[in-house]
């Protein structure tokens, strides 16, 4: 589900990489609940977010259509800092990441504490996606949801420009992690569009329109 793979990526240390898609997703990691014990990653590419999954303690099972994504994140292996960051004496649990190459709209899955799509959704029909992935949460369980749309003009036009200024700026001082992937635009639906989706098929759902040309999506499946 991750954009194909063009050409590979500029190799860099995890620590190292910043871009769109981590610079939203890291605060979203940091604060699942404490509870969760397994996690899908839907469309993990060459598996950045997958071992930062695993870094938690997870079980991890990470999936992609993308034959040469899914071969990139095995050559990867499970390379995680295996400690807590708030309690160097005490490492967490041995990472385990299963990366299986296949569709997540028809390969067959269990349900999970924490289901993640960076970058995703829009590679999918807007409505069937999010009911698939809200599926895959397991009662208690969290989706998080990363993901880029098309801008509503004229209204995203002034946050549009300053975007630009900031990713020049971000740029200049963090550089920017290449990830080796085609960019799949323009996306097919809007931030609006999202946004509308997201409040009819998932109460309670909150969906956030970041700056740098993203959205964020969180929704807690109710635990009974």
């Amino acid at each position: 589900m991750s954009e194909q793979m063009s050409e590979a990526p500029t190799e860099r240390p995890d620590h190292q990489r910043w871009n769109y898609n981590i610079h939203y997703q890291r605060p979203l990691v940091a604060d699942l609940p404490a509870t969760a014990r397994t996690a899908l990653d839907v469309g993990c590419g060459e598996g950045y977010l997958a071992r930062r999954l695993a870094e938690r303690g997870l079980e991890v099972t990470a999936i992609d259509s993308d034959p040469a994504a899914i071969a990139r994140a095995r050559a990867q292996g499970h390379t995680v800092d295996l400690l807590d960051s708030e309690d160097s004496e005490h490492p967490s649990p041995s990472p385990s990441i299963t990366y299986r190459l296949g569709d997540v709209m028809t390969e067959e899955l269990g349900t999970y504490d924490v289901v993640t799509a960076v970058t995703t959704l829009h590679h999918l029909d807007l409505e069937a996606g999010l009911e698939r992935l809200a599926a895959l949460v397991a009662p208690g369980g969290r989706l998080v949801i990363v993901g880029i749309a098309a801008s509503n003009w004229p209204q995203d036009l002034p946050r549009d420009v300053w975007a630009t200024f900031v990713d020049k700026f971000q740029r200049l001082f963090r550089g920017y992690w290449d990830h080796g992937c085609d960019c799949v635009w323009p996306a097919p639906h809007s931030f609006r569009d999202v946004s509308e989706a997201a409040e009819r098929l998932l109460p309670g759902s909150v969906y956030t329109r970041e700056l740098l040309w993203r959205y964020t999506l969180t929704w807690d499946r109710p635990a009974g």
